[in-house]
């Protein structure tokens, strides 16, 4: 068994669902990324426009100057779960892949082990350099350059298998591995569906995100107001948002298996704007809406109460704004009684 063969078993055996290898050079998708920077459609995420990111993603070897090869590996996580019916009144929603736990550390952890794998393989310590999602690598173009699917409409990489209801990690080591094949089928074809079902028409003709529409942007990494236009279209989101993968007919087939989640997908609004900030980070600290941070999470379930028209919602409401220092929270919970008195 070549070696590469062997990374790729000891992979599967650590969890990845696919795994590919690419060169580091040419860097794939560069100029979509300065195009979308000079867009500002990174919104308030000015860390991504700066020198050093623009620099580090156009060379992967600025991270590890030894790099000779990026391995793409891919995990599943389970799809939102089909209740057969809308949650019940009164009640938030998560999106998918913060239901399990905080995928950073589990893929950290499984790339720890495979470099082990990989010393023991290759007989020598390898130089590596790993990352999770955070880094400054153009994943999504390294992993259709190591054959793990296509870019979709929706930004997304989409594998044929297990669809977009997937984590990205890659591992960049100093050994030469014979590249895979990239991925050249569009399996989008013609469907708008996505570009159509988004809430706020966040999906740009370029198969990129405008994240000052992006409700995923404005639950999670947006620390400021949630522009009054995009309030209603949140609905009862309160971290994240599906829409546009949920609405996808390549996701309605793929193998991803439902596991019950961590924490609840639904989450009652009442007992959500009740918790303390002890309470919170108990609940939510070893998962992705941890993210979001306290001042966040009640921001989103303000306008969720905002807009569930429950007017029990108000008591509650008054307290919290009573109890909020914050203005950002104050704004929302203003902004949700002004909805419902």
């Amino acid at each position: 068994m070549s070696l590469k063969a062997k990374i790729k078993a000891g992979a599967e055996s650590l969890g990845f669902v696919a795994i590919g290898f690419t060169s580091v050079e040419p860097v794939p998708g560069l100029q979509r990324f300065k195009g979308w920077i000079d867009a500002g459609r990174h919104a308030g995420m000015a860390y991504l426009a700066s020198q050093r990111s623009l620099e580090t993603r156009s060379d992967p070897r600025k991270l590890l100057p030894s790099c000779r090869t990026v391995i793409s590996l891919l995990s599943a996580y389970p799809p939102p779960r089909d209740r057969g019916s809308e949650p019940l009144p009164g009640s938030g929603r998560i999106a998918a892949y913060a239901l399990q736990s905080d995928y950073h550390d589990v893929l950290t952890r499984r790339l720890e082990k495979l470099v082990e794998l990989i010393a023991e393989m290759a007989g020598r310590q390898v130089e590596t350099y790993a990352c999770v999602d955070s880094s400054p690598i153009l994943e999504k173009g390294y992993a259709q350059q190591a054959g793990l699917g296509w870019i979709g409409r929706n930004s997304l990489l989409y594998n044929p298998e297990y669809g977009s209801w997937t984590n990205l990690s890659e591992l960049l080591i100093d050994l030469e591995v014979d590249p895979d094949l990239p991925f050249e089928v569009d399996g989008c074809g013609e469907c708008q569906l996505c570009v159509r079902a988004c809430p706020t028409q966040a999906i740009m003709p370029d198969r990129t995100i405008d994240a000052r529409r992006c409700l995923s942007y404005l639950t999670i990494e947006n620390r400021g107001v949630i522009p009054v236009e995009f309030r209603k279209a949140m609905g009862n989101r309160v971290f994240g948002c599906d829409q546009c993968q949920s609405v996808c007919p390549v996701n309605k087939k793929t193998r991803v298996k439902t596991r019950e989640p961590v924490i609840e997908d639904f989450p009652d609004l009442a007992e959500s704007i009740s918790l303390s900030e002890e309470e919170y980070k108990l609940k939510y600290r070893h998962t992705p809406v941890w993210r979001t941070k306290f001042a966040g999470f009640r921001r989103n379930i303000a306008i969720a109460m905002g807009n569930s028209g429950q007017k029990r919602f108000i008591p509650l409401l008054e307290k919290a704004l009573t109890d909020s220092p914050d203005p950002v929270v104050a704004d929302a919970i203003a902004w949700a009684l002004k909805e419902l008195i």
